[in-house]
Order: structure tokens, then C-alpha cells, then sequence
């Protein structure tokens, strides 16, 4: 009796608690894979942000599915309402089907 109450504290205790998700900002990810598509690298402040994009990526049965990821990342982009369209448009025909 005894452990299930402690078991039941410990469980309302971590219910409770919550779990926050680094996810990237889209317009940092515009504004850092902008730079890399104009061949500047960005630096250390940057990897994140190019992780974030390369990590999108749609799969079916293991095999990478171009068209999807490429429709995937493009719309993560566009979750940026200041980004500049033509932007979008070369960071995605540099980088939309890559693999990193």
C-alpha cells in the first residue's frame, strides 16, 4: 500500500511537469541557410539552424521521399511571414533535395 502511494506521488509529480521542445525558428533557419546558399557559412551560430533543416526529412519504408521532404522543408520555410519569397525559392533549389 504504501509503495503504491509513493508510486502514484511520483507520478503526479512528473505529469506535472513540463516538457518544453527546442524547436527551430524558422526565420533563423531562412536567415542561416540563406547565407549558406550566397556561400557565406554562417559560423558556429548557424549548425543548429542548418540541423534543423536537413533533419526534415519524409521517409516510406526507409527510403527518403524527395518530393515530400522537399514539400516539408519548404513549408517549415515559409512558417516565416517576413522571409522574402525569392529566398525561399533559392535556399530550397540549392538545398531542397539534399542530404546532410
Amino acid at each position: 500500500m504504501k509503495k503504491t502511494v509513493i508510486a502514484a506521488a511520483v507520478l503526479c509529480l512528473t505529469a506535472g511537469t513540463p516538457i518544453y521542445s527546442f524547436a527551430a525558428d524558422p526565420c533563423e533557419v531562412v536567415l542561416c541557410m540563406y547565407g549558406k546558399a550566397t556561400g557565406n557559412s554562417g559560423g558556429g551560430e548557424c549548425k543548429s539552424a542548418e540541423k534543423a533543416f536537413f533533419n526534415i526529412v519524409k521517409k516510406k519504408k526507409g527510403s527518403i521521399r524527395w518530393g515530400k521532404t522537399f514539400d516539408a522543408r519548404k513549408s517549415f520555410l515559409n512558417q516565416c511571414s517576413s522571409a522574402d519569397p525569392a529566398a525561399i525559392s533559392k535556399i530550397m533549389s540549392k538545398f531542397g533535395k539534399v542530404k546532410f
